[in-house]
C-alpha cells in the first residue's frame, strides 16, 4: 500500500523525535553530500524547473497548509518578543528550550484572552499552521491562548459546553425575565463571602423595603457542587421568592470549577425562578453564566441589575409628575384659547343671524327647485304628446278611421291579403271604424276594373 503524504510526515516525525543523533551527519558526510550536489556548471541541466522564491514559498504553504495534521493543533510554550500592533492584532513568539515558532493572534480572537499576555508566561495555545510568504516563515495562526497547567480544563469545559448546549439548556428562547420590581430575593452563596456583605449593603441601600433570604452554600473545595445543588433547590422552592442571585467572588478557574460542572447548570436551568449568576470578576465565564436567566460581571452588580434603586425611582416619578403636570397644563391653556376665539365668534354671539342667512339659501333652494320641477314636467309632457302622436299615426285604428277596413274570415280570423286569399261562398268580416260586417263572397274577381 503506497504511504500517503500526511502518514509520511508523520512518519519521519516520529523518526527524527526518537532518535535525534539521526539528523546529525559527520563534517565529512557533509562535505561529501556538498560535493555530489553542489553545481557542477553555471547552468541548470536542461530539464530542471527553475522557481522564483515567491513560487517555491507559495507551494511549501500549499503542503502545509493542505495537511489536515497542522490545521488544528494544540502546543505549549513561553511567551517571548510579545508586540500589540495599533490595529489591534497580537504577535509573539512560542519557545522552549530547544526551539521558537512565531504566532499570532487577529484582532478578532483578542476578546477570547482572559488573562494578561506578557513575555515569560507559560501557555498552551489552540490554532492552525500557516506560511508568511513575505518572510518565508510558518507561524501559529491562534484560536485561544490559556494559561498553562489549564488546558486539560479548558478542553473539558468546552466539549461540556458543546453537549449541553446541544441539548437546549442555553436557549434564549427558555430564559425568563427578571422582575422590574422584585419584592423578596434570596442569595445563594456563603454566609462568610464578603461579596455577600457587598450585596446586602447594595441591596439596602437601592431599596430597604426589599426582602433578602441567604441560602447558605459552599462555593468551591470539595462537597461545593453538591451543596451549590441543593441551595439552589432550596431557593427555589421557597414562596414568594422574585429572584434567586448565585453570586461569588472571583478566583482561579480551579476555585469555580463547581460553576462549570454539569450537576450545577443543571440545576440553575431547573429552576422556575428567575436566576441571576454572578460568579467572579467580570472576566470570568462559567457554564452556570450560560444556563442562568441573566449573567451580571460581579455580585455587587448583579444587585444592582435587579434591585430598583428608591432615590432614582422617585427622581423618576418626579419627572413623570413634572411632565404630567406640563402637559395638563398646556392642555389647559390650549383649551382656553381655544374657548375665548369660540366666545368671539359672531355665530356664538349672534346666533339668529346665522339661522337667517340659512333661512334664506332655503328659500332660495325651495324656488330653485319649483322652478326646476316645471321645466321637466313641460319638456315630458311634450315629449309625451309627439310620441302619442306617432303612436296614433302607426295605430290600425287610426287607418280605420280614416275610411279604411281589415277583412278577415270569419271562420279563422286570418287576415285575407290577396284576391287569391279568398274564394266564392266565403264568409269573411270586415273590420271598420265603429263595428264589422260580416259578409259571403258571391263573386272573386282579380284586378280592379
Amino acid at each position: 500500500m503506497t504511504m500517503g503524504r500526511g502518514q509520511r510526515i508523520l512518519s519521519a516525525t516520529a523518526e527524527a523525535l526518537q532518535s535525534p543523533s539521526s539528523m546529525l551527519r559527520s563534517e565529512t558526510e557533509m562535505q561529501d553530500t556538498a560535493h555530489n550536489y553542489g553545481p557542477e556548471s553555471p547552468e541548470p541541466a536542461s530539464h530542471a524547473q527553475v522557481l522564483s522564491v515567491s513560487d517555491l514559498t507559495r507551494c511549501i504553504r500549499a503542503a502545509i497548509e493542505a495537511e489536515d495534521l497542522f490545521r488544528d493543533v494544540w502546543v505549549r510554550g513561553e511567551i517571548s518578543n510579545l508586540t500589540r500592533h495599533a490595529s489591534g492584532h497580537v504577535y509573539f513568539c512560542l519557545k522552549d528550550e530547544s526551539a521558537l515558532i512565531r504566532c499570532v493572534v487577529w484582532q478578532s480572537n483578542t476578546h477570547s484572552i482572559r488573562f494578561d499576555l506578557r513575555d515569560g508566561v507559560a501557555v498552551v495555545v489552540q490554532g492552525r499552521v500557516a506560511v508568511y510568504e513575505k518572510q518565508g516563515q510558518y507561524q501559529l495562526v491562534l484560536s485561544r491562548i490559556m494559561p498553562d497547567g489549564v488546558g486539560t480544563l479548558y478542553i473539558a469545559y468546552e466539549e461540556l459546553k458543546r453537549r449541553l448546549q446541544s441539548e437546549g439548556l442555553f436557549d434564549k428562547s427558555r430564559k425568563q425575565a427578571i422582575p422590574r420590581f422584585p419584592r423578596r430575593i434570596a442569595i445563594v452563596t456563603s454566609p462568610t463571602a464578603a461579596a455577600l456583605r457587598d450585596m446586602v449593603t447594595i441591596a439596602r441601600r437601592r431599596m430597604p423595603s426589599i426582602n433578602i433570604l441567604i441560602v447558605p452554600a459552599l462555593m468551591q473545595g470539595t462537597g461545593s457542587e453538591a451543596s451549590v445543588v441543593e441551595s439552589l433547590r432550596v431557593a427555589d422552592s421557597l414562596p414568594g421568592i422574585d429572584a434567586i442571585v448565585l453570586g461569588r467572588g472571583g478566583g482561579s478557574i480551579e476555585d469555580l470549577c463547581a460553576f462549570n460542572s454539569e450537576p450545577v447548570v443543571r440545576a440553575i436551568a431547573a429552576c422556575d425562578t428567575p436566576l441571576v449568576s454572578a460568579i467572579g470578576h467580570e472576566t470570568d465565564y462559567t457554564l452556570s453564566d450560560f444556563a442562568a436567566d441573566l449573567r451580571a460581571p460581579t455580585p455587587s452588580a448583579a444587585i444592582e441589575l435587579i434591585v430598583p434603586d428608591r432615590q432614582e425611582l422617585a427622581a423618576r416619578i418626579r419627572a413623570l409628575t413634572d411632565a404630567i403636570v406640563g402637559a395638563a397644563d398646556a392642555l389647559l391653556a390650549r383649551k382656553h384659547a381655544d374657548l375665548d376665539m369660540l366666545a368671539g365668534s359672531p355665530s356664538l354671539r349672534y346666533p339668529e343671524r346665522m339661522l337667517q342667512a340659512r333661512w334664506q339659501s332655503l328659500d332660495l333652494a325651495e324656488e330653485r327647485l319649483e322652478n326646476n320641477s316645471r321645466t321637466i314636467l313641460s319638456s315630458c309632457e311634450r315629449g309625451l304628446a309627439e310620441i302619442t302622436g306617432r303612436l296614433e299615426s302607426l295605430s290600425p285604428l287610426g287607418v280605420l278611421a280614416r275610411g279604411y277596413g281589415i277583412v278577415r274570415h270569419l271562420k279563422d280570423g286570418s287576415t285575407i291579403r290577396h284576391v287569391s286569399d279568398v274564394a266564392s261562398a266565403d264568409m269573411t268580416e270586415t273590420l271598420i271604424s265603429g263595428g264589422k260586417l260580416i259578409s259571403e263572397v258571391k263573386e272573386v274577381r282579380e284586378g280592379w276594373d
